[in-house]
């Protein structure tokens, strides 16, 4: 039975997983700063509205940058474990 691991695959996806973590945070910022000048004239439960669905979003963004940010360290962690378990199998025969 042989194992392969793609040490490059699993630090590019982790890499994958920070970009799209940092791509949201970027889009949604921007997002607020687009939507600025119009909330500026919102009032009431408009306005009320706004920022309620404002902090579902950022909740449901908080969670996903939290997920996205477990599986980066899980994807790192498992890459450099298997590597350093290859290096010792090699090792053990000479290589």
């Amino acid at each position: 039975m042989e194992i392969r691991y793609n040490f490059a695959g699993l630090n590019a996806a982790a890499d994958s997983c920070g970009s799209s973590s940092r791509n949201m945070t970027s889009e949604l910022e921007g997002l607020k700063t687009g939507i600025a000048p119009l909330l500026a004239t919102w009032d009431g439960d408009a306005r009320e509205a706004y920022f309620q669905r404002q902090r579902e979003w950022e909740s449901a963004a908080n969670d996903l940058r939290d997920l996205l940010g477990r599986i980066e360290r899980a994807l790192r962690e498992s890459a450099a474990k298997m590597q350093a378990r290859e290096s010792a199998n090699r090792a053990k025969f000479g290589g």
